[in-house]
C-alpha cells in the first residue's frame, strides 16, 4: 500500500548537541575549519550574486568584461568585484571548447550590455511583493551550486590511495552510493577516470559498462538531481508557475520546422536555414534599414524573441486581470491610492531604495511608506482590507513592469544585443555543428529533446493516489491536492523519469565520441586540464598581514588540531579546509581573544548543524532506495524499473545543498504585511505565491507547497546564527579570494586574454 514517508526528527538530529574536542587557543580543528569554509563561501557567493543588481558591478568584474577602453581596446579591472564567480568563469567555463572561440565582443559588448540593461531596469524585489519570486528562487539555487564548486576549487580534493571502482557496491544502500561517489570524485581528480570514461563512451553504448562504481554513481546523481527538480517544481511555491512557463515555451518551439531544416544535407545550407528560421527579422524597420532608408529603426523581432515576448505577454495579461479587478472593486482603494502606487513604481532606483530603507527602519509596510510620502492623508484613510488590496495591486504592477522591462532588454533593444549574441554563439560552435550534422542524424536528438520536455512536464503534474486510506494524516495534509484522487509529484516520480531517460544521454554521448573524434578529443583535453583545479595542493597563498607565521605547513597535523575522536567527525572533514587551512587559521588567529571565542562558538554550532544535515540526507536517500527499485530487481517488489515500490513515496530527498538553499530563502527580508508591524522574512511567507499571480495559483489538482515543505523541515534543525563569523571574517576572506585570483591570473594567464 502506498504511503508517504513522514520524517522523524527525534533520532537524526541528536548530533546537533555534539561538540568537537577542545583545541589549543587560536587553533581550529579539522571539522571547525571545514565548517568555517562552508560559512564563508556560502555567504560570499550569494553576496557576489546580489551585487549584479548594481549596473556598475559588471564593469568591475574583471576579464572578460571591460571596465574601460584605451585606444579602442578593452581594459579589464584588476580587482574583481566578484572574485569567486570570476574564478569559476575564468578557470572552468572560458577554456571550454566552443566557449573559448567566442569573440571578445560577445562578452564585453553583447553580454555585458544585456546585463547592464537588466540591472538598470531596476527589477522588483521580494521585499516589495511580500513573497519569494521565481528570480529569487533560481538565483539562490544557482548560488548554492556555485558555492559547492567554489569550495572544491579553493580547498581541493585531498589525494589518497587509488580506489577500486570494480569493487562491490550495493546499490540498495545509501552508504554504498555515497562511498561510490567519493571514490569516483577521487579518481576523477587524482586518477585516470576521465580518460577511462572517454574511452568507455567511445567503445560502449552506456557509461555504466565502465564499472560497478559508475553504476552506483549514476544512481546517486539521479536521486540528487530528482530531489533538486522536485524542490524547484513541487516544494517551491513558484513551482506551478515555472512548470506553466516551461509548458508554454515547449508549446511554442517549432520542432517540426527545425527537423525539416535539419534534413538539408549540406551543413552550410542547413546552418543558414536554421539561422534564418530562428533569427531572421521581417519587420518594416528591418527592410527599411536594409534598403538604407532608415538607420537603427525598430526592426521587429525574430522567432526566438517572439517566443520570449509571447510567454511574458501571457504572464502580463494575467497580472492585468488582478489590477483591473482591484481598480473596479467596490470599497477598494481610491484612485488616489492607486495613482500614488503607480507614481512610485516609475521613480528611480535611488528613490526605491530609500523607501525600502525607510520601511525597514520604521517597521512599516512599503505601501504605508509610499502613501505617507505621497500624502499622509492617503495612509490615514486606508482600511485594513484596502491595505491588503494595495499590496496586491503593487505586487501585480511590479510583475507587469518586470516583464515589460525584460521584453525591452531582450526583444526590443536597439542595437539588438540578444540576436547578435546568439549569432556569435552559432559562429563559435559552427565547426562542431558541421561535424555533428555530417555524421549524426540531429533530427533524432531534436525528437528526443521534445519527448524529454514532454515527459518532464508530465512528471511534474499531479499523480493518481493509491490506497489513500493508508496514508498517515500529517502526510495527507501535505501531499493531497485539491483533486480528490490525486497527489503531488514525489521525488520517486522524478527518479523514475530520469532513470527512463538516462540511456538517451548515453546514446548521444556514444555517437559523438565514436563518430566525431575531433570533438571528443577537444573536450577530453579540456576536462583533463580543468580537473586539476580541484586538486588539493600546498600552493603558496597570501597570508594576512600581522598574522602569526605557522611553524609547520597547514596540511601538517601540527597546525590543524586533531578532532578524529569527535563523535560527529566525517571523512570529508579530514582535509579540513584543504589548501586554505593555513589561511583560515591565520585569519582566525589575529582576532581578539573575546571575538575568537564568539566566532568559535558559532563555528562549533555550524559544524554540528552540518553533521546533522548529513545524517538526515543519508536517511532520506535510504528511504527513497527502499521505496523504489532503481536497479530493476524484481525481487524487491516494484512493478517496473524505477517506479515507486510498495512502501510509498517521499516528499523530501537527500542533499545538504537543499537546506543551505532554503536558508538563503528563509533569510530574505520581506516587508511587513500590515501598515505597522515587524519585518518578515522568507520563512514567514514560505509557501506563499506572489499575491497577484493567477497563473500557477492553487487550482483543481494543485497541492500545498508550504505543507509539503513543513514535512521535510520536521527533521531539520534551525540553522545556527553565524553572523559574528561572517561579519569579522567575511571581508578578509573576500580579500584572500581576490588575491588568489590575482595569483592564478598572473601565473597561468587567462584564456584569450
Amino acid at each position: 500500500m502506498a504511503q508517504v514517508v513522514v520524517p522523524d526528527r527525534t533520532s537524526s538530529c541528536a548530533s546537533t548537541s555534539r561538540r568537537p574536542a577542545p583545541a589549543a587557543p587560536g587553533t581550529l580543528t579539522s571539522s571547525q575549519l571545514h565548517a568555517l569554509l562552508d560559512i564563508l563561501t556560502h555567504y560570499e557567493v550569494y553576496a557576489e550574486v546580489e551585487l549584479f543588481k548594481d549596473p556598475a558591478t559588471i564593469s568591475s568584474y574583471g576579464y572578460p568584461f571591460k571596465c574601460d577602453a584605451a585606444n579602442g581596446a578593452p581594459v579589464f579591472a584588476a580587482d574583481s568585484s566578484a572574485p569567486l564567480l570570476a574564478t569559476l568563469l575564468q578557470n572552468v567555463l572560458l577554456p571550454a571548447p566552443g566557449i573559448r572561440d567566442l569573440p571578445l565582443e560577445f562578452w564585453h559588448v553583447r553580454l555585458q550590455g544585456l546585463m547592464v540593461t537588466l540591472a538598470e531596469a531596476d527589477l522588483s524585489e521580494s521585499y516589495d511583493k511580500g513573497a519569494l519570486g521565481s528570480r529569487k528562487t533560481l538565483a539562490t539555487a544557482a548560488s548554492v551550486i556555485h558555492e559547492s564548486l567554489s569550495r572544491g576549487m579553493l580547498g581541493g580534493v585531498p589525494s589518497g590511495p587509488k580506489r577500486n571502482l570494480n569493487g562491490s557496491y550495493d546499490r540498495s544502500r545509501a552508504e554504498d552510493l555515497a562511498r561510490a561517489w567519493e571514490d569516483g570524485v577521487h579518481e576523477l581528480v587524482h586518477g585516470d577516470l576521465i580518460d577511462e570514461l572517454f574511452n568507455c563512451a567511445t567503445e560502449q553504448s552506456s557509461l555504466e559498462e565502465h564499472s560497478p562504481a559508475i553504476r552506483a554513481i549514476v544512481d546517486y546523481v539521479i536521486i540528487h538531481l530528482a530531489t533538486f527538480l522536485h524542490y524547484v517544481f513541487v516544494l517551491s511555491p513558484e513551482g506551478p508557475y515555472l512548470i506553466k512557463l516551461v509548458e508554454n515555451v515547449h508549446r511554442l518551439i517549432p520542432y517540426t520546422m527545425i527537423r525539416q531544416t535539419l534534413r538539408v544535407g549540406n551543413a552550410a545550407s542547413m546552418l543558414n536555414g536554421m539561422v534564418k528560421l530562428l533569427l531572421a527579422k521581417m519587420g518594416v524597420g528591418a527592410i527599411s534599414n536594409w534598403l538604407g532608408l532608415t538607420q537603427n529603426a525598430d526592426d521587429g523581432m525574430n522567432l526566438l524573441q517572439r517566443i520570449i515576448s509571447l510567454v511574458l505577454l501571457w504572464d502580463t495579461s494575467e497580472f492585468r486581470k488582478t489590477t483591473d479587478k482591484i481598480e473596479k472593486a467596490k470599497g477598494g482603494p481610491s484612485k488616489e491610492h492607486l495613482a500614488a502606487i503607480k507614481q512610485y513604481i516609475d521613480k528611480s532606483r535611488i528613490e526605491h531604495d530609500r523607501t525600502r530603507e525607510s520601511s525597514s527602519n520604521s517597521s512599516s509596510s512599503v505601501i504605508a511608506r509610499i502613501l505617507e510620502e505621497s500624502d499622509p492623508k492617503l495612509l490615514a484613510s486606508l482600511s485594513k482590507m484596502q491595505h491588503a488590496q494595495c499590496l496586491e495591486y503593487f505586487s501585480a504592477s511590479l510583475e507587469i513592469r518586470d516583464r515589460e522591462e525584460i521584453t525591452k532588454a531582450l526583444c526590443r533593444r536597439n542595437p539588438d544585443l540578444f540576436t547578435q549574441a546568439i549569432k556569435d554563439a552559432v559562429g563559435s560552435f559552427e565547426p562542431m555543428i558541421r561535424a555533428l550534422h555530417e555524421r549524426i542524424d540531429l533530427r533524432e536528438q531534436i525528437t528526443a529533446a521534445e519527448e524529454f520536455l514532454t515527459g518532464f512536464i508530465s512528471a511534474s503534474k499531479p499523480k493518481p493516489k493509491k490506497s489513500a486510506s493508508s496514508i498517515s494524516e500529517s502526510a495527507v495534509e501535505g501531499a493531497k491536492t485539491t483533486g480528490a484522487e490525486t497527489r503531488a509529484p514525489a521525488v520517486e516520480d522524478y527518479v523514475n523519469f530520469l532513470w527512463k531517460n538516462k540511456h538517451t544521454l548515453y546514446s548521444w554521448l556514444h555517437q559523438i565520441a565514436s563518430k566525431c573524434p575531433e570533438i571528443r578529443d577537444q573536450f577530453h583535453t579540456w576536462a583533463n586540464k580543468t580537473i586539476k583545479i580541484f586538486r588539493q595542493s600546498k600552493r603558496a597563498t597570501p597570508v594576512p598581514a600581522n598574522s602569526p607565521s605557522p611553524s609547520e605547513p597547514a596540511t601538517d597535523q601540527a597546525t590543524v588540531a586533531d578532532d578524529s575522536n569527535a563523535p560527529f567527525n566525517r571523512n570529508q572533514h579530514g582535509g579540513a579546509a584543504g589548501a586554505l587551512s593555513s589561511n583560515l587559521q591565520s585569519l582566525f588567529a589575529v582576532l581578539p581573544s573575546e571575538t575568537r571565542a564568539n566566532v568559535l562558538a558559532a563555528v562549533d554550532a555550524h559544524a554540528a548543524y552540518l553533521s546533522c544535515l548529513e545524517d538526515v540526507s543519508r536517511k532520506r536517500m535510504q528511504e527513497i532506495l527502499d521505496n523504489i527499485d532503481i536497479t530493476g530487481d524484481p525481487a524487491k517488489g516494484s512493478s517496473a524499473r524505477g517506479s515507486p515500490g510498495p512502501r510509498g513515496f517521499s516528499m523530501c530527498g537527500p542533499g545538504i545543498f537543499l537546506s543551505r538553499w532554503q536558508n538563503l530563502l528563509d533569510e530574505t527580508v520581506i516587508s511587513p504585511g500590515v501598515p505597522k508591524g515587524p519585518l518578515r522574512c522568507g520563512k514567514d511567507v514560505k509557501g506563499s505565491i506572489i499575491q497577484a499571480r493567477t497563473v500557477g495559483a492553487p487550482a483543481k489538482g494543485s497541492w500545498d507547497p508550504a505543507a509539503l515543505a513543513e514535512l521535510g523541515e520536521k527533521e531539520i534543525p534551525n540553522q545556527p546564527n553565524v553572523d559574528i563569523a561572517v561579519s569579522v571574517l567575511g571581508p578578509p576572506f573576500r580579500d584572500l579570494v581576490a588575491d588568489l585570483l590575482k595569483i592564478q591570473t598572473e601565473t597561468d594567464g587567462v584564456v584569450g586574454r
